[in-house]
């Protein structure tokens, strides 16, 4: 085995695995996968980077950093844009608009979300979910929605399948706010302080400096474990220090020089209750503590409690309700059913053949505003042909490793191991000057297959 991973003397200081013909060998490969790797059963995109909770997190973040409201996940809104993809996956379009009339406000309204604003952002193609919000961001139009004052909460879906011939990732991104109210951003702008008179035309005497915490409110119920403390304070002059209190115990500080503060804490709040304060370090002035809650844990559907049946013309669907779930909905194609909740409970769903599209989707969600959604398509299938239900475990692998592009970066990584060998052996042994040329090809032929393999991270907007 050493002949084919260090060099030695035994095979002239090149592995047999970094010779012409290995390389000719891992470039066959390379295009027989990438080409043929579909009609093998071989998807082309690795998803796991793309999700609904780093596409909502990277959205807050841009937010965040203009001074903006975070969105908070909803329901009913990842329900549309479910059904969303499922509608442009089952009539093969990728437009806003379908072609039988469909528009966004058609799926947000079907999922039960009464919207006095809503806006949708769409992208395909994409491996990761920074390429996709980037993309978004270079867009003017989609940039609007994502920046926009009018929206309070977002639902995502992610969804893989064939569109138009293609195997694809295709992301849906629905904007919402059942209200009228907008934000404005917080951020303060930068002011220069004015002179100081010689004389106040008013003497300023009976305040009182005081500070108090605007956010979060009393009793919230938050889903973001890195939320922000912000406040205020009133009668403070010049650049003045907060210091955050949990529990008697300072967690952090911030500083300003305006009335408004604010404070990062720059790691998670822990899961549970938090009570906290401000004082105006230095001073014996100290707010009212707040109560809140951090509940970032999604409900937990059972695989194993998912029973499917058909029954004439029918399916009948059933699963244990999760304890802390106050909505279930089923998605299947454009159609949404509402779920009774019945908590710690088994329940089920009659659903029409007519009505069964080809993806299916459970999904629940807690009165925090967590979102869990289960692909049970195959499950429908399987009854169709009484098959045994694949083993989650099983699956879980095939997305991780039976991927074109995990087989590609597996080949990639595998050759850098080996050529790092090759050049540290070679150096060791005083004969890199003598090994350069085939070093030289090596890397560059390594270089060549990585920058294809990564040339596919992008893709389209709409």
């Amino acid at each position: 085995m050493k002949k084919f991973f260090i060099p030695n003397k035994e095979n002239s200081y090149k592995p047999y695995l970094l010779r012409k013909i290995a390389l000719v060998l891992y470039t066959a490969i390379l295009l027989f996968v990438n080409t043929f790797g579909g009609l093998l059963g071989i998807p082309q995109a690795m998803a796991s980077s793309i999700s609904p909770a780093n596409i909502i997190q990277l959205t807050n973040q841009q937010r965040t950093a203009s001074g903006l409201n975070t969105l908070t996940s909803n329901a009913k809104l990842a329900a549309a844009a479910q059904a969303k993809a499922n509608n442009m996956f089952e009539l093969q379009y990728w437009d806003h608009y379908g072609p039988n009339g469909e528009t966004p406000w058609m799926f947000i309204s079907q999922a039960g979300y009464t919207y006095v604003y809503a806006g949708e952002n769409l992208a395909k193609g994409f491996r990761t979910a920074e390429g996709v919000h980037e993309a978004w961001m270079a867009s003017p139009t989609h940039r609007e929605n994502i920046m926009s004052v009018n929206y309070k909460e977002i639902g995502v879906a992610v969804v893989e399948g064939t569109l138009l011939g293609k195997e694809t990732i295709l992301v849906v991104q629905m904007f919402g706010n059942q209200t009228n109210q907008i934000y404005k951003p917080t951020i303060p702008a930068p002011t220069t302080p004015a002179p100081t008179p010689a004389k106040p035309l008013i003497p300023e005497t009976g305040e009182i400096k005081s500070i108090k915490i605007t956010n979060p409110k009393p009793n919230d119920l938050l889903n973001d474990a890195n939320i922000n403390i912000k406040g205020e304070t009133e009668n403070t002059k010049g650049e003045y220090t907060v210091e955050i209190l949990k529990e008697q115990e300072i967690v952090g500080e911030t500083k300003s020089s305006t009335k408004d503060w604010e404070f990062d804490k720059e790691s998670d709040w822990s899961e549970g209750e938090q009570v906290i304060a401000a004082t105006l370090k230095g001073e014996n002035i100290k707010s009212e503590s707040v109560t809140f809650i951090i509940d970032t844990a999604p409900p937990i559907i059972l695989q194993e409690t998912i029973k499917v049946k058909k029954l004439d013309n029918n399916f009948e669907l059933s699963f244990f309700a999760p304890q802390d779930a106050t909505e279930l909905k089923f998605i299947t194609g454009d159609k949404t059913y509402e779920i009774e909740t019945a908590i710690g409970q088994t329940v089920s769903l009659n659903i029409p053949e007519s009505d069964l599209g080809d993806r299916s989707i459970l999904m629940a969600s807690d009165k925090a505003g967590n979102i869990t959604q289960k692909d049970i398509s195959e499950y429908f299938l399987e009854e169709v042909k009484g098959d045994e239900h694949t083993s989650p475990i099983i699956l879980g692998l095939k997305n991780i490793f039976g991927t074109t592009d995990g087989i590609s970066l597996s080949i990639v990584a595998f050759v850098f191991i080996l050529l790092s060998i090759q050049v540290y052996y070679s150096w060791k042994n005083g004969k890199l000057g003598k090994n350069i040329g085939d070093l030289f090809t090596i890397g560059a032929w390594w270089l060549i297959v990585l920058v294809g393999v990564f040339k596919g991270f992008g893709g389209l907007i709409s």
